[in-house]
């Protein structure tokens, strides 16, 4: 599970900086609000404690957040890819490289994807370069229709890429993104912050983080806020040793409102095994709380305090698959 998210990610980001393109502006944007019910902390009930706390580990395990940020897998979107392949090689054999480039790419089915490059330097990717991409109903023939804004810049670049271990930092800037698939389609807007550090092999750090981003999907907008989520990897064993640590505000209808999220223990788990370890606490309304607590890489137990006097009032125990259903 988290294997597959860093895979994502430093696919995602690496690819683009090895183009050695970068972007502009996209267009003016429209969807879902970041403010998902208003923001305003709802209390936990027993109502809806287990569905708080699925929506949490949701995105506190990773797949939340890359998902559109709760549908999309936004580094890899069909076309996002394509788009930046065939744009970097149009450029690359222009007869002149300049420091600002504009091109339109076809989809391989139908719409288009329009680039905005900006660089530093066209033959390496530099701390700066911006890379911009504005879908217009891009079907590249894999069941999925993408349409909307996303910038990328690089934020920061040390190291060799190539040997794969580097630090690299981008923002994503997305703007009325839409991805469509089966009929049904999820958005996002808002600015996420991506930092990649593996120049300390075996150890790979990745921090995500975001002061407000807006998803939806199937007509429900939902909010994270003041997020941050550190994912590191040790390779030295086999499965990989996974660690996050985390904190952010969730805002959603589903639930009622909003509540907060801190890491009482880092989470902790085996290579794509859920986390055998550690302990988040949610925050609502009155002081109401739900502590999450790993029991192992099958089970989580859920110590639920619904009036906020620090005793509990109800401990569920439960697999960690039965508790992720219910975020679907």
């Amino acid at each position: 599970m988290l294997r597959n998210l860093r895979n994502t990610i430093i696919t995602a980001c690496v690819g683009i900086m090895l183009t050695a393109c970068g972007g502009g502006s996209s267009g003016s944007s429209s969807g879902p609000d970041v403010t998902g019910t208003g923001g305003e902390p709802v209390a936990i009930t027993m109502d809806n404690a287990e569905l708080t706390a699925a929506m949490v580990a949701d995105v506190a395990l990773g797949d939340g957040v890359f998902g559109a940020l709760s549908g999309i897998n936004i580094p890899t979107v069909p076309g996002a890819t394509g788009a930046i392949a065939t744009g970097a090689a149009k450029i690359s054999r222009s007869s002149q490289l300049w420091a600002t480039v504009s091109d339109t790419v076809q989809c391989a089915e139908s719409g288009m994807v329009d680039i905005d490059v900006t660089i530093s330097d066209p033959l390496q990717p530099t701390e700066g370069d911006i890379f911009a991409l504005q879908f217009s109903q891009c079907d590249e023939g894999l069941g999925v229709v993408t349409h909307g804004g996303m910038i990328m810049t690089i934020t920061a670049l040390e190291g060799d890429l190539e040997s794969e271990q580097f630090l690299l930092g981008v923002r994503m800037e997305l703007s009325a993104f839409q991805v469509t698939e089966g009929g049904e389609t999820s958005g996002a807007n808002g600015t996420v912050t991506i930092t990649i550090d593996s120049r300390t092999p075996p150890l790979t750090t990745i921090t995500v983080s975001t002061s407000a981003l807006a998803t939806s999907s199937e007509g429900t907008a939902e909010a994270v806020s003041n997020m941050t989520v550190t994912i590191s990897e040790d390779q030295s064993t086999f499965p990989a040793a996974i660690s996050v640590q985390t904190s952010f505000t969730v805002d959603s209808p589903r639930i009622g409102g909003a509540v907060t999220v801190t890491t009482s223990l880092a989470m902790q788990s085996s290579g794509e095994e859920y986390p055998y370890v550690g302990e988040l606490r949610i925050t609502g309304a009155g002081n109401s709380s739900i502590v999450m607590i790993a029991l192992d890489a099958n089970r989580v137990r859920l110590e639920i305090d619904v009036n906020g006097d620090g005793a509990l009032d109800e401990t569920i125990e439960t697999t960690w698959d039965e508790l992720m259903a219910l975020s679907s």
